[in-house]
């Protein structure tokens, strides 16, 4: 199955929201300028730190990237390298391999379901928020060190409370 797409503005009528502070001029302005920007969430008592982005799905038609449970700096270059990709025309979709994001490791891609959008994706949603139909994510599900997915048996356990799988179970 061929993954590349031509590049085109998935939602032509759609209108970003006005900016509300520095931060939102930011977003705007990236998603504007490079077409997407990266949310940085910090580990808490409710669940570990994740970052996402939100811009993709306005620019090139493609569900945004959530990253769980590594830190920002890795999560940021492994969301801005599948961005790049994805300008490039790459598609990516739930349960494919790909081993161009993390060092040649092995990682795949789930579809996070809508009851996980309120809790994890709140920006996307204020992005979003004109939108007829919830805008599509799919997170990004990195291996263990043994190059295991947490649907694999030998999957390394204690990495579960750092990647939250968000998909529909």
């Amino acid at each position: 199955m061929n993954n590349v797409r031509p590049h085109k503005f998935m939602l032509p009528n759609f209108q970003p929201p006005v900016a509300g502070d520095d931060q939102d001029r930011k977003l705007l302005s990236d998603v504007e300028s490079v077409g997407w920007y990266v949310v940085g969430i910090h580990e808490d008592k409710s669940g570990p730190q994740y970052c996402f982005s939100v811009g993709l799905y306005f620019t090139f038609g493609h569900p945004e990237i959530l990253v769980m449970g590594l830190p920002h700096p890795v999560a940021h270059k492994i969301i801005n390298l599948a961005a790049g990709h994805i300008a490039s025309g790459r598609f990516f979709r739930p349960r494919e391999s790909t081993d161009v994001l993390a060092e040649g490791l092995s990682c795949s891609f789930v579809s996070v379901a809508l009851a996980h959008y309120e809790e994890y994706l709140g920006y996307g949603i204020w992005f979003y928020r004109k939108l007829e139909q919830p805008f599509p994510v799919l997170q990004l599900v990195w291996p263990d060190k043994q190059g295991h997915l947490p649907w694999d048996s030998g999957y390394d356990d204690r990495l579960k409370k750092l990647q939250r799988l968000l998909d529909v179970a």
